[in-house]
């Protein structure tokens, strides 16, 4: 996948996507069915020109996507010390935990943010743990890397107490809104409405950054760091974004190159695509570029959850979809392409 992308169209704010058709509740109102295509259709126009968009009518309730920032806020008020009993040097290679200011790298330039990973936690006897120790001694040293990333747990503090428990149950939230999204895709690109849901997503990866952003003036002074958060496309399915109300800070990248702000707006997450689509899709939908720029005075806080494929699905160019005949992209097992990515996303040397 190339590293930087830029959406199709030269658009100047996001589009509004109300998936509210889609909702188990809603499956059995007369007309129902011709409202969801009309979604899939909306669906469809946004990732083709944008690949940013606006998602409402969702079902989650302000205070939910509220509490999680704040208890987030919580946390990172804490001193250094508390917070670096998390620190992703405790469990080298998993990616999992507290990174510290500057640890995050984008494009070789240390990121003015302060993070927690997590990530699925899978059983012992998961497929993918013994696929882990399968084939050859050399097949076995290849796959050696990705042992942490798929075998170590998450870190969790101690306080707040109701960190874990708020940050749970937010997961299982955006794991039933991502499938909401992924049902709508599947059908504005002609597809059954649970083509990607029962086979690639059903055993879904997650990932769930929770991420506090100082103003990224506080960085004068430290070398080689860029931006709150530099330049770069998501890896996966989808990214829905919790972001408290800083305004201009997230941005993406329209197709003149210039920077549009996709400030928070109360009751609506914003949700871009990931590199997995683009395969999918033989690049009819493209994961856009974008990044942070917290040059507020204010201290950030945001909470992207990444709706993922299984580890271990092999996602295909779908061969009745854009043009494939001018898309070289070939097959790639999610879990090989995200282990790529989180190998380099930290430095750990002290700043």
């Amino acid at each position: 996948m190339s590293h930087i992308n830029a959406a199709s169209t030269a658009f100047t704010s996001l589009p509004f996507i109300d998936i509210s058709p889609f909702l188990p509740e809603n499956h059995t109102v007369p007309g129902n069915d011709e409202k969801k295509k009309a979604v899939a259709k909306q669906l469809d126009t946004a990732c083709r020109e944008v690949g940013f968009f606006y998602l409402t009518g969702h079902g989650v309730p302000e205070e939910a996507t509220r509490k999680v920032l704040d208890v987030a806020r919580e946390f990172f008020q804490q001193p250094r010390e508390e917070k670096e009993k998390l620190s992703i040097r405790n469990q080298p290679g998993s990616g999992r935990g507290y990174q510290r200011l500057g640890e995050n790298v984008t494009r070789y330039q240390k990121d003015w943010h302060e993070a927690v990973d997590l990530y699925r936690e899978l059983p012992a006897d998961h497929n993918v743990i013994r696929w882990l120790s399968e084939g050859s001694e050399e097949e076995q040293q290849r796959k050696s890397g990705m042992r942490p990333l798929v075998t170590d747990r998450n870190q969790w503090p101690n306080t707040p107490a109701e960190f874990k428990p708020l940050m749970e149950e937010y997961v299982q939230t955006c794991q039933r809104v991502g499938g909401y999204v992924m049902r709508a895709m599947a059908l504005g690109l002609g597809l059954e409405e649970g083509f990607f849901e029962d086979t690639y997503l059903n055993e879904g990866f997650w990932v769930m950054r929770v991420i506090g952003y100082p103003p990224l003036a506080s960085s004068e002074g430290h070398d080689g760091v860029g931006r709150s958060c530099g330049e770069h496309t998501d890896y996966g399915c989808l990214t829905l974004v919790n972001q408290d109300q800083t305004p201009g800070a997230l941005q993406v990248m329209n197709a003149a190159g210039e920077w549009v702000n996709a400030n928070p707006i109360p009751g609506a997450f914003v949700v871009n695509i990931g590199d997995m689509i683009t395969i999918w899709t033989n690049g009819l939908y493209k994961s856009t570029l974008h990044r942070v720029m917290n040059i507020a005075t204010n201290y950030r806080v945001s909470i992207p959850f990444f709706y993922e494929p299984n580890y271990d699905s092999v996602i295909t160019p779908l061969p009745n979809v854009g043009d494939p005949a001018s898309y070289s992209q070939k097959a790639v097992m999610y879990g090989d392409h995200l282990f790529g990515k989180v190998a380099n996303n930290f430095d750990t040397a002290d700043m």
